[in-house]
């Protein structure tokens, strides 16, 4: 179930999908260990990191405000949200690919690529919607 705001819209019940998002990539990091060894687990491990941390911050601050009175503050919170999320991306790849070494670059780039589909598919793998009927 979401949360409805003062205005009656549903908010997207983001912790249930950051959730639901770790608990895949935790998966997707023991089957890279399973399968291809240590240096590939924490290596998808970092990769899906890189991803979901920026996306954290991202929901974090384009879902603070609610409301049509608030529509100005909701633009400039998802810019801002965006940007963030972007800078903090590339900052974590530079520190990835600058200080972890040995790195295996397949295994990072597949689970980050991995994450991404994932959050295109948590809404319906929560299985909420958060379309008002």
């Amino acid at each position: 179930m979401t949360k409805t705001t003062p205005s009656g819209i549903h908010r997207p019940p983001i912790a249930r999908w950051f959730v639901i998002q770790s608990v895949i990539l935790v998966l997707v990091s023991l089957t890279f260990l399973a399968l291809r060894g240590q240096v590939s687990g924490y290596s998808a491990l970092l990769g899906g990191l890189i991803f979901l941390l920026p996306h954290g911050y991202f929901a974090l601050k384009a879902f603070r405000y609610a409301g049509a009175r608030s529509a100005k503050k909701i633009m400039s919170s998802f810019y801002q949200g965006e940007a963030g999320k972007l800078i903090l991306c590339a900052i974590s790849f530079t520190m990835v690919f600058k200080w972890i070494q040995p790195l295996d670059i397949a295994a990072l780039f597949l689970t980050f690529a991995i994450m991404l589909v994932t959050n295109w598919l948590t809404p319906l793998l929560a299985g909420s919607n958060t379309q008002q009927s």
